[in-house]
């Protein structure tokens, strides 16, 4: 790691753990403002801010940007308390209605950060199935101020200010096999009401069990890196899963389910970059990795490092055309390029996913321009 990284790395360690950041690593010579763009790539702002604040007062950033990343933490705290305002209100609205949703990563996710209010938020993403999808949208429909565009998994909605995604299918991988028996595990804990209670802010929600969130916080993950790229949040939130329930999680259930899956690979090498770089410690890893996984966690650790969060901050990246085909055609060409290259990390699910991004974007049109089910 060059100095940047090492500085970074000590302030996101120090930041995700309660640890004081090496101060040795910091001088006048600190180039705080490539860490402050560093920590924006990877949508770090609020945990990089927290490690800096262990540091000594002579050690932390000049005045200006100190007070602008603190301006920035204050909003990133605002927009939490929001969504948390809001979920209670969708809960409220849908438990009204004999709808109980259950809630995905986000929010939930948030709840083992040391303070859930500096993770930084997006939007809402709610689980209501085949059954209650429609009735839910029809719920929402009276105060919904944009809609998005319907993919085969969700529809967004902007909803009193925040942006809610009302899924009729959780997720699904792309390797036929093993999706088939990734949606009978969602069956199943779904149709048994085995979903854990969690308090977040003033709501009780209703969240994955901890076994499968375990299993689909990475899944999630690793098919955002298979598409467009992560940050170093992703692996935060898989990292802050693992640590915080390491007393209770059953890994080796976990690790079933990923072997199941075809997704022993991509866990070790989340594991690498969870552990070589975020200080989790390795007893908390369902798959333990090997010598042979460090070079691919380093490789992937580059890739995040250039993409940023979401793959939003590679500037040599060709931006996607307006145009809705000429779009369409320029996401499969790049999906297409990037799989090959990610096939380091999960070789089945990079083989499938150009073919079945394909696939849902024909049915999508089908079912909005012929009018097919």
């Amino acid at each position: 790691m060059d100095i940047i990284q090492q500085q970074f790395f000590t302030l996101v360690q120090s930041g995700l753990w309660g640890t004081d950041a090496d101060a040795g690593l910091f001088d006048e010579q600190t180039q705080w403002e490539q860490i402050y763009k560093t920590a924006r790539a990877q949508a770090l702002m609020g945990i990089v801010l927290d490690g800096i604040q262990t540091l000594p007062a002579e050690k932390r950033p000049q005045r200006g940007l100190y007070l602008k990343w603190c301006n920035t933490l204050l909003q990133i705290e605002e927009k939490n308390r929001l969504l948390n305002r809001e979920l209670k209100n969708v809960y409220e609205l849908c438990r009204e209605n004999g709808v109980e949703p259950v809630l995905l990563k986000g929010q939930g996710v948030a709840q083992n950060y040391p303070n859930p209010l500096h993770r930084q938020c997006g939007d809402i993403d709610l689980f209501t199935g085949y059954e209650d999808y429609e009735k839910v949208n029809s719920l929402l429909m009276p105060d919904v101020t944009r809609i998005d565009e319907e993919c085969f998994k969700h529809v967004g909605y902007e909803w009193h200010g925040v942006t809610i995604e009302n899924h009729r299918i959780l997720n699904t991988l792309n390797a036929p096999t093993a999706n088939k028996k990734f949606q009978a595990e969602i069956a199943r804990w779904h149709q048994a009401s085995e979903m854990r209670s969690l308090q977040v802010g003033d709501c009780t929600v209703s969240v994955p069990p901890l076994t499968f969130d375990a299993v689909y916080i990475l899944i999630h993950s690793v098919l955002h890196a298979l598409n467009e790229g992560i940050g170093m949040r992703q692996i935060c939130d898989w990292a802050c899963l693992l640590h915080q329930n390491a007393e209770v999680i059953d890994k080796e259930a976990v690790a079933k389910l990923l072997r199941e899956y075809g997704l022993e690979k991509a866990a070790k090498v989340f594991g690498v970059v969870a552990t070589q770089y975020l200080g989790l410690k390795k007893e908390c890893l369902p798959i333990v990795y090997g010598p042979d996984d460090l070079a691919t966690g380093e490789w992937l650790m580059n890739d995040i490092w250039k993409e940023g969060n979401f793959g939003q901050f590679n500037a040599d990246k060709k931006r996607r055309p307006k145009g809705y085909w000429s779009g369409k055609w320029h996401t499969l060409t790049q999906l297409t390029l990037r799989c090959k290259d990610m096939k380091r990390l999960a070789p089945a699910e990079a083989r499938w996913f150009p073919i079945i991004v394909a696939i849902h974007s024909i049915q999508m049109q089908w079912k909005h321009r012929v009018g097919g089910k």
